[in-house]
């Protein structure tokens, strides 16, 4: 062969070669595909009672730079397959995983939606880039549906935006099994120790100064999970009165496989009580206790609000458990004198003409918590008398108040005689506060005194204004 037809053949190679780099970028520019895997493995969603929810991704392979949607359609409703006219279709719902996505519109919501056709669930950015997202799908209210053998099948259709290019559409199959049991167990159980659907608190009981919560952990996981409780609103009595949420406090009790929280205030935000081990493994059952610290600050009353309870994986939540929370502050309105020994007497023993003057003192404390208004009175008996009948006269008996750190108003700040009857010696601040004064008694000998010991009976009393 000689160098010209040689010259030929290389020109004929290279002319071919280069029209095969040009069909292969041609193809390479025609990508344009959807696919899924489910996260759990498998080639279709396999849910049951155990297994209520599993993950599939989907990705978008393009190099079209053609915007595009991604839309789920429910090709065949889950059916019963012994008797096709029950189907799920509340009981079958999804979700997204927010943060799956890099560019586009995940349009999916976090919380369990109801699977239905023609649903948009993502469109991409205007430069059409390719995408993966993550759905979650499951069944709720598991208890009420009919046990039997279901299947259905889900379709996603990648479409292009403004494109005469062709759309194309993958298809899943959906399987879901309900056992014949007559008790379909969820993964998590909440209860509380009494049965009832409400957590309750007294101070003043030795049986409810706590209440304990059991959580049972039924299903399985694979990665790490935590329980949230939330306080969805405050904890309120009938007249509007609200009580501080952190004089509740919560504690986690036999757990050792997971993370507990320790003497954690009641929060009106979303607090973690448990969180597994990273790769899920989790106690079977473990104890959440509810405390309640010092109520004597607060206003006396029935208040009720209630706790919610949710599961979190990868930043998704599912609602597990809603309990009432009932706490019962007892009414508190008494008085108390010290010393507790004066019984009521002011007393005056082994008097003589011309003593020096005598005094008697003693502390009035008022407990109360029911934010009203009060008075404290006195009411002498007699004027003070010895056993043979003497009385010493009111004018040489006197009486005054004195602050102790006192927040409402003493009526006596100087001396003034205590008459017998009936006075009023102290009334409490507008808030109804608890408080606490001194009141001094002072008796002035006269010259005409006949010795010996003089009392007189005096009473306390505490009222409403």
């Amino acid at each position: 062969m000689n160098k010209k037809t040689n010259y030929k053949l290389n020109l004929l190679i290279l002319i071919l070669a280069t029209g095969l780099v040009s069909q292969t970028n041609v193809l390479a520019a025609d990508t344009f595909d959807i696919s899924y895997v489910l996260t759990e493995g498998g080639t279709r969603l396999e849910l049951d009672a155990a297994n209520p929810y599993k993950g599939v991704q989907l990705t978008v392979t393009s190099t079209a730079a053609t915007q595009y949607e991604i839309i789920q359609s429910l090709v065949r409703p889950l059916e019963n397959r012994d008797n096709p006219s029950i189907v799920l279709n509340q009981n079958f719902v999804f979700r997204g995983l927010r943060g799956t996505n890099r560019f586009g519109n995940f349009r999916v919501p976090t919380n369990d939606t109801p699977v239905r056709s023609n649903e948009i669930l993502y469109v991409s950015n205007s430069t059409g880039d390719q995408d993966t997202m993550t759905l979650v799908y499951g069944l709720v209210n598991i208890e009420d549906i009919t046990p039997g053998y279901y299947q259905g099948q889900i379709s996603f259709t990648l479409r292009p935006i403004g494109s005469a290019r062709q759309e194309v559409t993958k298809y899943l199959y959906v399987y879901v099994t309900i056992s014949q049991t007559s008790e379909v167990k969820p993964r998590i159980e909440i209860t509380t120790a009494t049965g009832l659907k409400a957590i309750t608190l007294n101070p003043k009981k030795d049986e409810t100064k706590s209440a304990d919560i059991l959580v049972k952990i039924n299903g399985s996981f694979k990665k790490m999970f935590s329980i949230l409780q939330f306080l969805p609103m405050p904890i309120e009595s009938n007249d509007g009165s609200q009580l501080d949420c952190n004089i509740v406090s919560v504690t986690v009790k036999e757990a050792k496989k997971g993370l507990g929280t320790q003497n954690m205030p009641l929060s009106s935000q979303f607090q973690t009580l448990y969180t597994s081990s990273p790769n899920g493994e989790a106690d079977d059952a473990f104890i959440i206790t509810y405390s309640l610290a010092d109520l004597s600050g607060q206003k006396a009353g029935r208040y009720t609000g209630r706790i919610q309870y949710f599961l979190d994986e990868m930043g998704t939540q599912t609602k597990l458990e809603t309990l009432g929370l009932e706490i019962e502050n007892e009414r508190i309105f008494d008085l108390s004198i010290i010393p507790q020994d004066q019984k009521g007497v002011i007393e005056f023993r082994n008097l003589k003409p011309r003593d020096p003057a005598k005094q008697n003192e003693v502390v009035i404390q008022i407990n109360t918590n029911i934010a009203k208004q009060y008075q404290v009175s006195q009411k002498v008996s007699s004027d003070l008398t010895n056993k043979e009948g003497n009385i010493i006269p009111s004018e040489y008996f006197n009486l005054r108040t004195e602050d102790l750190d006192t927040k409402g108003a003493l009526k006596f700040p100087q001396k003034e005689p205590a008459h017998a009857g009936e006075t009023v010696l102290f009334v409490s601040d507008a808030k109804g506060s608890a408080d606490k004064f001194k009141v001094i008694y002072e008796l002035t000998c006269p010259e005409n005194l006949k010795a010996g010991d003089y009392s007189a009976r005096i009473t306390y009393s505490l009222l409403e204004i």
